[in-house]
């Protein structure tokens, strides 16, 4: 027995255009918060003091790239091939590692 495999965006064209429009947000967020990260560690680098603005800062930064990057943008990739989702390539190990960073991100965000 043949299971159509579930789509919440309608067709096949339409889940295409949603997974690449987040994959390119989750980039860009990506190096975004990368870049932050990057700016207030050379600032610790060559001793210049930080604020508190600043290492709060970091500490949503790295957050976000958590998230934005294993769970946006790897999402559908580490996904186990046997749910026919669109680029799904993934096993049950990179499906749990996916939600382990997922859930660590989320929530480290929802306390800070």
């Amino acid at each position: 027995m043949f299971v159509e495999p579930f789509s919440c965006v309608g067709s096949a064209r339409n889940e295409l255009i949603v997974a690449i429009f987040i994959k390119t947000g989750a980039f860009l967020s990506t190096v975004g918060s990368s870049l932050i990260v990057s700016d207030v560690a050379k600032k610790v680098r060559f001793g210049k003091e930080t604020d508190p603005y600043q290492r709060i800062m970091v500490g949503l930064s790295t957050l976000d790239v958590l998230v934005s990057f294993f769970v946006l943008f790897l999402g559908t990739w580490m996904v186990p091939k046997e749910t026919e989702w669109l680029w799904a390539a993934g096993n049950t190990s990179t499906c749990s590692a996916q939600g382990f960073f997922g859930v660590l991100g989320f929530y480290g965000e929802l306390v800070s």
